[in-house]
């Protein structure tokens, strides 16, 4: 019986995908995580920024936009939030 040294013997897709497919899937949630990470975090900075823009806004202003002072959190998170779909 001949024996062949394995080392030297390239490897077939299959085997290739057998050894790190577990790999990429863990690469994949990896960066899923990290763009939801930096989506959360964008969002954040957004709401922060449209929450300064109406706390600076005299309340005359905050009316002709159809608001209050009180109510500024809950018009940012509409304004950052709303999906425009077009004419």
């Amino acid at each position: 019986m001949k024996l062949t040294n394995t080392l030297n013997t390239p490897a077939s897709l299959p085997q290739l995908r057998d050894v790190f497919g577990p790999v990429g899937a863990t690469l994949g949630r990896g960066a899923k995580a990290v763009g939801r990470g930096l989506s959360r975090a964008l969002y954040r900075m957004q709401m922060a920024r449209m929450q300064s823009v109406l706390h600076a806004m005299s309340d005359e202003q905050l009316a002709q936009a159809g608001t209050t002072r009180s109510d500024i959190p809950q018009h940012a998170a509409f304004l950052v939030g709303y999906k425009y779909d077009g004419l």
